[in-house]
């Protein structure tokens, strides 16, 4: 049976969008305000609808996603928060900023009822204040809080995007919540560390064999131009700006496969009988 995936802060729709393609997923939604990465998601998923501003989507889910709209019947959602407020390199403002807009995924999960959730941000989400002044970490363990208060249990880990030879070397924060109502059999389930190891070690030892190191993708190294100019390199075009701000904000697939999988897996874990202990 085909899982459903709703993604919401979808950007040009290159990480869970893509990822949950190749995982045979069935997209029935995406979320974007920039037009930028609008056109992309239009063009990449022309007949998908873009709901707009996250904010926006549990009143415009009642409209539009009909079926999808009753608790529970979309199998997952997947969402990549602007990640500006939790930064290390930002002000780290939390809940002060005005791009923050975890409350509302944190929301539409708890309306819809999602089978599963899946997060992306930056590694600093896990030390960021609530707002200015407050203890470290407090936001996210609001965040935490909240899932626990919908009926999820959460787990997650950070992973660094180089070892999938990303265009960029940095961390990436994965969080996977599961409904209670699944009961899956946690007792029985792997380490997500332990998968997610096995997988990076597999893509590494891959890209090793093919001579291939974290950096540019090669069609870009070989092909400069591909590039409309270097990142870092400053532009007065506003569409190469926005082209390298998309860039800069992309999830690679390959890290957000790694959330997908483990989805998966527990997804089979939940509906294994009891007699069965083990799955691959």
């Amino acid at each position: 049976m085909q899982l459903t995936q709703l993604d919401l802060c979808s950007g040009v729709g290159a990480g869970f969008c893509y990822a949950g393609l190749k995982h045979g997923f069935k997209l029935i939604g995406t979320a974007e305000i920039d037009d930028y990465c609008s056109g992309i998601l239009k063009l990449r998923y022309p007949d998908i609808y873009n709901y707009g501003n996250v904010r926006d989507i549990p009143r415009l889910a009642r409209q539009r996603l009909g079926y999808y709209m009753h608790p529970g019947r979309i199998d997952l959602l997947t969402a990549s928060p602007p990640c500006p407020p939790f930064s290390t390199e930002g002000q780290r403002l939390g809940g002060a900023d005005e791009r923050d807009c975890f409350p509302a995924v944190l929301g539409t999960i708890g309306e819809l009822q999602p089978k599963f959730a899946a997060i992306e941000n930056v590694s600093g989400l896990i030390t960021c204040p609530n707002y200015p002044g407050q203890p470290t970490g407090s936001y996210f363990r609001g965040v935490v809080s909240t899932l626990d208060l919908f009926g999820y249990d959460a787990e997650w880990i950070t992973i660094g995007s180089g070892h999938f030879a990303s265009p960029y070397i940095r961390e990436r924060l994965l969080l996977v919540a599961v409904a209670r109502s699944l009961k899956p059999q946690w007792e029985r389930a792997a380490s997500w560390t332990d998968q997610a190891r096995s997988r990076t070690e597999e893509v590494r030892f891959n890209k090793q064999r093919r001579g291939i190191k974290p950096g540019y993708p090669l069609s870009v190294v070989r092909n400069p131009g591909l590039l409309a100019r270097p990142l870092g390199v400053k532009s007065r075009d506003g569409t190469v700006r926005r082209m390298r701000q998309a860039a800069g904000n992309l999830l690679d697939p390959r890290v957000a496969a790694i959330a997908l999988n483990r989805i998966v897996y527990l997804s089979q874990l939940s509906s294994l009988p009891t007699g069965i202990t083990h799955i691959k």
